[in-house]
């Protein structure tokens, strides 16, 4: 595999030597983690998507770990945010040629953490619609947007946040200070976003722009600041935490989480 031997090379080039390697594809993954994190190493490097860093990020924050997350997916939010726009070799050379440890905040609903954001609500079964688009699946996408679509409508998010601003909306979103583009990624509070929306065309606008945190100039978007919210609905809610899809009932909360996950990036100056 050439991403895996380009990236023996450039341990080998750091002076890092008989490092521990697992490559595969997502079915594989969670064999792989168990297999990574029944060994004692202090620093877990991880080529994946979205969802992929999320999960070796959650371990890696429960087990007291250091992470280099770099990006092998479509969006790759989270190492963008660390390591700006550049290739994933590029990332770990500059990282191991000056490590710097730098903890990061997050979120955590029920017993899962996001580092990026969580967007809640039927308007992201589009993105399951969108994906089968990408892959060229276009039977199963009409299905699946036509099942988001409907849902849409019929099921709202019930919100209270901060034990005070209460209403309901299609859906709402909680963005991590490292992603949100008006807040400091010191700032100890996570971005909620109260998403309305009145067709299908608004919803697939907002899911793109969400993954960025793009969303001022929009008229149906509410902003503020929480470090807790509180949801329900009438049906079990969809998420998306990083990228990666999850049921999460007819009822949680979301929490801000101030030291989720130590990440190791290249020292400033």
């Amino acid at each position: 595999m050439e991403s895996e031997q380009k990236m023996l090379n450039i341990f080998k080039a750091a002076g890092i030597v008989e490092p521990k390697m697992w490559c595969g594809g997502a079915d594989q993954m969670e064999r792989a983690f168990a297999e990574a994190f029944g060994q004692k190493l202090g620093v877990l490097v991880v080529l994946g998507g979205d969802g992929t860093i999320r999960t070796a990020a959650e371990r890696c924050a429960d087990e007291g770990r250091y992470i280099i997350p770099l990006p092998g997916g479509t969006m790759n939010m989270l190492p963008r945010a660390l390591y700006g726009d550049v290739s994933w070799d590029d990332a770990l050379k500059n990282t191991l040629g000056a490590p710097s440890a730098k903890v990061i905040s997050g979120g955590r609903v029920a017993d899962k953490q996001f580092f990026v954001a969580a967007v809640v609500g039927a308007p992201v079964l589009w993105t399951e619609a969108r994906e089968s688009v990408r892959e060229g699946d276009i039977v199963d996408a009409i299905e699946k947007g036509g099942v988001a679509f409907q849902n849409m409508f019929e099921t709202k998010v019930q919100y209270l946040i901060s034990g005070e601003s209460k209403g309901e909306a299609e859906a709402l979103a909680l963005i991590c200070p490292l992603i949100a583009e008006e807040m400091s990624d010191s700032e100890h509070a996570l971005e909620a976003a109260v998403i309305d929306v009145n067709n299908a065309a608004e919803v697939i606008g907002l899911a793109t722009a969400a993954a960025f945190g793009k969303w001022r100039d929009n008229k149906d978007i509410l902003l503020t600041k929480t470090k807790r919210v509180d949801i329900r609905s009438g049906s079990d809610m969809p998420a998306i935490l990083d990228g990666e899809r999850v049921d999460l009932g007819c009822s949680t909360e979301i929490n801000f989480v101030s030291k989720a996950v130590t990440v190791l990036v290249p020292a400033s100056g």
